[in-house]
């Protein structure tokens, strides 16, 4: 005679463990999709405040924690001119950590209104105060000086008040940059990285005011 096939017993205790462990699931999901962010970090922003951030994220409300995603937020944070890069963590304590990394504001044109940032990257009606670049550079030079303005500490950058190209017959590359202090720096693009000195030479000097030769020779004359 054949041998007959046993029939499988319906395991109900493995399909109890299933249906405990659905209801479960459901159940985290449920409450995950109810619960509201609670606590809102901005990291990385100089420039941009955290209310702009959030307020552009779209979340200023607290809303679901699992809502907006963390891609959404990015790509939304993304449209402001400032930000370079993003980054959009939620923590399982409904906290949303936003790190932002924004490009370096390097001057602002005086003829075109324009802010320069890092990257050749340009935009307008911006609120903040950077140097502003007062006469025409032809467009080689303009390009060399934002590549190398890059290598300018924002420190230091933000005591400029004014840029003025001023070439010579020797220098087609040299600048006056016009302090906050009431100093006056001479530089040239191939010796921009240092400017960075600036802090310390100034620390030297004391309350002594006048011009620093950085284009060649890199000394001080001190204004009578």
């Amino acid at each position: 005679m054949a041998n007959k096939s046993k029939k499988k017993k319906f395991n109900y205790k493995r399909f109890f463990k299933f249906l405990l462990f659905l209801v479960c699931f459901i159940l985290i999901v449920y409450y995950f999709s109810t619960r509201h962010i609670k606590n809102i970090i901005v990291k990385g922003n100089v420039l941009l405040t955290d209310e702009t951030i959030i307020e552009t994220a779209g979340i200023e409300n607290y809303p679901k924690f699992i809502k907006p995603l963390s891609s959404t937020i990015e790509k939304r944070i993304k449209t402001l001119d400032l930000v370079k890069s993003v980054t959009v963590k939620k923590r399982l304590n409904y906290q949303v950590i936003i790190e932002i990394e924004e490009y370096k504001v390097l001057f602002k044109m005086r003829s075109t209104g324009e802010y320069i940032l890092s990257k050749d990257k340009k935009v307008k009606d911006l609120d903040i105060i950077v140097p502003t670049l007062v006469n025409y550079v032809p467009e080689d030079t303009l390009n060399k000086m934002i590549t190398k303005f890059e290598s300018i500490d924002n420190e230091v950058l933000q005591k400029v008040s004014e840029i003025e190209y001023s070439p010579t017959n020797y220098d087609s590359e040299r600048f006056i940059l016009y302090m906050n202090d009431e100093n006056m720096v001479y530089i040239t693009l191939n010796k921009a990285k240092e400017f960075n000195k600036y802090n310390q030479i100034k620390t030297k000097l004391g309350n002594n005011k006048g011009i620093l030769y950085l284009d060649s020779g890199n000394y001080f004359e001190i204004k009578n």
